[in-house]
């Protein structure tokens, strides 16, 4: 396919990183190297928070566009705002009471800080060591009130338990948020409308492109809009048959095997 490829955008988990959460040198040579004797601009666009991101993007040595959470936020390196979107107050706690009844976990996710309620301490754990960015423990209902989330991420182990989170939310609330599964356990909710698409077309007015010059990989059903949103939109051999079948190429390698390279090296001349 003939693509002036401007902007590559990237999914983490499943993606750009393999089963223990490391970033495989092979991924990582082959970003710099389409950044920088390439110039195409870099975007890890992920449902995790800022600082996580910022991780990956200074293990890379790029410093460009933050979006973060989905494509709730969106911060140009230096911390300047380009985009943000919120859930309001009275849907947050809504959306709280709904877990709380279904008993799944609620983390609450605004700019660089992230939380989960009183007696969730494990999955506070948990995501302490998987996002590598410190939250807390609080009052929920009190933290809600006080400032409105950019997203909401509901999890249980069971996965029945989150597809009823997610039923339960969409019946109540399907005009004010959008939902969706980001593995089988976690169900993003994100302000109606917001999506990694929203992300993408931030950062192509930021850089003064346009989508035609956008390549995006991804793996799951939270970035299904990215890969819409992309020229070349490139699933990864470890996502569902689904996503493969929307996708412009499928790679050969999974998210194991450096996957992020092969597509890199196939289609950024």
């Amino acid at each position: 396919m003939n693509c002036n490829v401007k902007l590559l955008c990237l999914d983490v988990d499943g993606t750009l990183v393999d089963d223990t959460k490391n970033l495989p040198l092979k991924n990582l040579e082959a970003i710099r190297w389409a950044h920088f004797e390439k110039g195409v601009h870099i975007a890890i666009i992920s449902g995790r928070n800022e600082p996580s991101v910022r991780n990956f993007m200074d293990m890379l040595g790029i410093q460009e566009a933050v979006p973060s959470l989905n494509g709730c936020l969106v911060r140009d390196y230096d911390g300047t705002m380009i985009q943000e979107h919120l859930i309001d107050c009275e849907t947050a706690l809504g959306i709280h009471e709904i877990a709380k009844e279904l008993g799944c976990t609620y983390f609450y996710y605004h700019h660089n800080d992230w939380c989960v309620n009183f007696g969730q301490e494990k999955w506070w754990q948990q995501e302490q060591e998987a996002s590598g960015s410190k939250g807390f423990v609080t009052d929920l209902d009190a933290k809600i009130r006080q400032q409105e989330p950019n997203k909401i991420l509901g999890v249980n182990e069971d996965p029945e338990l989150t597809r009823c989170l997610k039923a339960s939310i969409e019946k109540r609330y399907s005009d004010e948020v959008d939902c969706f599964l980001s593995t089988p356990q976690f169900l993003e909710i994100l302000p109606k409308g917001v999506s990694k698409a929203t992300a993408v077309d931030a950062l192509c007015v930021h850089y003064g492109i346009g989508r035609e010059n956008v390549m995006a990989i991804g793996d799951f059903y939270n970035d299904v809009d990215m890969l819409k949103a992309a020229k070349i939109a490139v699933a990864m051999a470890n996502a569902p048959k689904d996503i493969q079948a929307m996708a412009t190429y499928t790679t050969k390698a999974d998210n194991g095997h450096c996957g992020v390279a092969e597509a890199i090296a196939r289609f950024i001349m």
